[in-house]
């Protein structure tokens, strides 16, 4: 119950001295909001560099996740300083040390919780577009096959389709031509912004093949199926991973059913003693 004056009479004595000397207040303002300015800078920076891919993937600016961070460690610290004051309305008795492991805790999970969401926001987003683009590549593979050329069979398969992934196909394809260059080139670019290394991997040997006159079709085949079976293998593992966390609550049920039938018998033989 301390807590409470405390925080009171620290209030009172800053007013009271900022009162006494205003201009100390003008110049402590000025000085955190610099100090202020300058973390936020570094924060972006970092987050630029250690997220870029994420951030591209997701559509955050560097800006947008730093002000996320903040926003979860400030609520994640408020609620954590608010259960140890419960703790103290109740006359729980709180050493100063756990007060400092909570809050730090909280201070640090609210921190990097918002990096957890956006790897696996950006992971969700990754596998959607290798399902897409190995849908892309199919419907190339039939352009192709039916007589169109590379370029013509390219834009129509993605027009053909829709969502956020033909979108970024799209551009890609929109740039190589303003810009004239390759499409692929334009593709494995795409994939280097996002992180996915099989698009680079199918533009760099669709490329080549075309260098060296090979055929283009056979060599989209089987990067296709090649990404199909890659897609279908996770999926399997995902499906396997999640059968087995099922037999956590029927193992836990069967336990919880074993104690119900015994504890009868165990407290029978325990006040026989």
């Amino acid at each position: 119950m301390l807590i409470i004056p405390m925080v009171c009479g620290l209030l009172f004595g800053l007013g009271t001295f900022f009162v006494v000397r205003p201009g100390a207040l003008t110049n402590r303002v000025t000085q955190f909001r610099s100090r202020l300015e300058h973390g936020m800078i570094w924060l972006i920076r970092r987050a630029q560099s250690r997220h870029r891919a994420d951030l591209a993937i997701v559509g955050f600016q560097a800006s947008e996740m730093v002000s996320r961070k903040l926003t979860t460690m400030f609520i994640a610290g408020a609620s954590a300083l608010g259960l140890i004051i419960v703790f103290n309305a109740f006359s729980l008795q709180v050493s100063k040390l756990l007060v400092l492991i909570i809050l730090s805790s909280a201070l640090t999970f609210g921190f990097f919780l918002p990096d957890s969401q956006m790897r696996a926001k950006a992971k969700s987003r990754r596998q959607d577009f290798l399902h897409a683009f190995s849908s892309y590549l199919d419907l190339v593979n039939v352009l192709l096959a039916g007589g169109a050329g590379t370029e013509t069979a390219l834009i129509a398969a993605a027009e053909a389709g829709d969502g956020w992934s033909f979108t970024e196909i799209r551009g890609a394809l929109t740039r190589a031509r303003s810009s004239r260059r390759s499409p692929w080139v334009e593709l494995a670019t795409l994939g280097t912004t996002y992180n996915i290394a099989e698009i680079s991997e199918v533009a760099g040997s669709v490329q080549l093949a075309g260098e060296h006159g090979a055929r283009i079709r056979l060599s989209l085949s089987a990067r296709a199926e090649s990404l199909r079976n890659r897609h279908m293998g996770e999926i399997e593992a995902e499906a396997q991973s999640a059968t087995e966390r099922m037999g956590i609550p029927m193992v836990l049920l069967f336990i919880a059913f074993i104690a119900l039938i015994g504890y009868p018998a165990v407290n029978l033989v325990l006040k026989s003693f």
